[in-house]
């Protein structure tokens, strides 16, 4: 894909941005529970399918579960002494990294090429305090981002160079949505409007449109291992009394804990929305952002505007739920805006004290986001991660083979993951 193609500086840019990323989230990478976290929610749904090869939280993340399960138990062959939560943790580790990667090689595509630029927004996202809390945690969100970024990228690649190929990738793209985070799909209409825009006859293309619906739907496929799990599995189905298998898994595929959390009554914005977005983003990166979507033409304004759009009223009708984790694919593409606006303003004063200024404005972003998201983000060895040590102290007295353990919810919480996820005891 011809504009991610990096020069030498771009490179070793992206070399240290990587690296010193790496060293950040490994250093602040989850490695414990607390007694809350053993009750429930994702975080814990998604360990136990990771590494169990079961159904996470609805509607199940098949493909994303996979990938997880292999994943964790690959690491844990090179490395079996390792703390699995940790192992797991690293997943969204992977993926977090591979978008940072991503968007620098956008940013920098964007910018003209602009290091300072490009370097300086990608460093500044990975300290953004969701992004940062989502890549040293388990939940799929840093490859949602990922997701959408790559999206982006094949749209953009298409505009430079129309191919068929290319087309088809994105309609594969958008139908992996379908077995991933759904809320994805935002990007669909206006990725479609810039696409129509440009050519109109792909519409009477009936035999494309054919092979593009087909790819589009064929992620859906992944779905069989949801139920083919969720039915050798009954004691995995949760809260609820459901006669067949059929039953249970189109009961889980409808997702009712999220729709449950939307709002569908007119009312007044909360304390946090849209009050986080800026919080995480800036107002001067976010007015940057839009004005950059501007400077690169009215279709792509069009583009990432209806997205933002149906983003904003999306997590309207949730701003009662977890919108804050919905909106995090549109983070990046405000800051691919902003490497737009930033860009044309160094190529347009080439005088060395304008770009130190710019240099200097970069840097204080990041450190004032860093020193604002850390103290949260930080998840490596937490004063309140104690939930396993009640299950670990009963195993420590080293119970025969076979016996029965009568314990106390905590204990059996926590002997639960350290047979079904650690591995200690079969």
């Amino acid at each position: 894909m011809s504009l991610l193609t990096l020069d030498r500086r771009g490179r070793w840019g992206l070399f240290l941005l990587l690296i010193a990323t790496a060293i950040l989230y490994l250093a602040t990478l989850d490695n414990g529970l607390a007694p809350a976290d053993l009750v429930g929610g994702d975080l814990i749904t998604h360990h136990y399918a990771q590494a169990q090869a079961r159904p996470a939280n609805a509607p199940g993340y098949p493909l994303y579960t996979i990938g997880g399960w292999l994943w964790f138990h690959g690491l844990r062959l090179i490395a079996p002494a390792a703390n699995p939560i940790a192992l797991l943790s690293s997943y969204s580790t992977l993926w977090g990294l591979l978008s940072l990667a991503l968007l620098f090689g956008l940013l920098h595509h964007f910018s003209g090429r602009v290091l300072a630029v490009s370097l300086g927004l990608s460093a500044f996202y990975a300290v953004t305090y969701f992004f940062w809390f989502y890549s040293v945690t388990s939940e799929q969100y840093t490859s949602a981002i990922f997701h959408t970024l790559a999206l982006a990228a094949l749209a953009h690649a298409w505009d430079h160079a129309p191919r068929d190929r290319t087309l088809l990738l994105i309609a594969l793209g958008l139908g992996l949505a379908l077995a991933h985070m759904i809320t994805v799909l935002l990007l669909g209409p206006g990725l479609l409007l810039f696409l129509l825009s440009k050519q109109p006859a792909l519409l009477r293309r009936g035999r494309l449109i054919l092979h593009a619906l087909g790819l589009a739907l064929l992620p859906l496929l992944s779905y069989a291992y949801v139920y083919l799990r969720g039915a050798a599995h009954p004691e995995w189905w949760g809260e609820g009394t459901w006669a067949t298998p059929q039953a249970w898994f189109l009961s889980f595929l409808s997702t009712a804990q999220g729709r449950d959390e939307l709002t569908w009554a007119l009312g007044p914005f909360t304390s946090e929305f849209p009050r986080l977005i800026w919080v995480e983003m800036t107002p001067l990166l976010l007015i940057l952002g839009v004005a950059g979507w501007a400077l690169l033409g009215r279709r792509t304004f069009l583009f990432y505007a209806l997205t933002a759009l149906l983003y904003f009223l999306f997590c309207y009708i949730d701003r009662l739920g977890n919108w804050f984790q919905v909106i995090l694919p549109l983070y990046p593409l405000i800051l691919l805006g902003a490497g737009v606006s930033l860009g044309r303003l160094w190529q347009r004063f080439p005088a060395h004290a304008l770009r130190g200024a710019l240099i200097l404005l970069l840097l204080a972003l990041i450190l004032l986001k860093f020193t604002q998201s850390s103290p949260r983000a930080m998840q490596r060895d937490r004063a309140g991660d104690t939930g396993l040590r009640p299950g670990q102290a009963i195993l420590a007295v080293d119970p025969p083979a076979g016996a029965a353990i009568l314990a106390a919810a905590d204990e059996t919480l926590a002997l639960d993951y350290l047979t079904g996820v650690w591995g200690i005891r079969p």
